[in-house]
């Protein structure tokens, strides 16, 4: 019969047991390389984020999921936010990012939000953005960018 297991092996267990972080959704990013994951359409080559099982642009239900999205673009349209709900640190940008693939995504954009202009290069960032159960839920924002736009 084997000893009892201390209240420190207990612990050891479920730390290694509970992820110590986790995507805010599923097949939404990956973290390695940093990327936002989205559908491909076969019919039209039309590119898509979040990913979806058809094709808006031409009803196509033959689509690629998992398709790693350009991490770099530039800001089509933002407003900022100066008003939340209680919890929320303001002021905050949302923006739509045009990826220099194609893809129109909806993020926020970190930084000074009076210095956001429209066209301005950003670059995407995978990083914490809450905690849920003890887990982190990593999700996605912008950055400016200093470089020069790529893909």
């Amino acid at each position: 019969m084997s000893a009892p297991m201390s209240s420190q092996g207990l612990s050891a267990i479920a730390e290694t047991a509970a992820p110590a972080s986790r995507p805010l959704r599923d097949g939404l990013l990956q973290t390695d390389p940093p990327r936002l994951l989205g559908s491909a359409c076969r019919a039209c080559s039309t590119r898509l984020f979040p990913a979806r099982d058809f094709c808006p642009a031409c009803g196509s239900d033959d689509v690629e999921g998992g398709v790693p999205l350009a991490t770099a673009g530039t800001v089509y349209s933002f407003t900022v936010v100066r008003q939340a709900p209680p919890g929320r640190e303001t002021p905050y940008s949302l923006a739509y990012i045009d990826l220099a693939d194609g893809v129109r995504v909806m993020a926020q954009v970190t930084g000074d939000p009076d210095a956001l202009r429209i066209d301005m290069p950003v670059q995407l960032d995978i990083r914490p953005v809450g905690r849920r159960d003890g887990c982190d839920l990593i999700g996605y924002v912008f950055v400016p960018s200093l470089l020069p736009e790529a893909a």
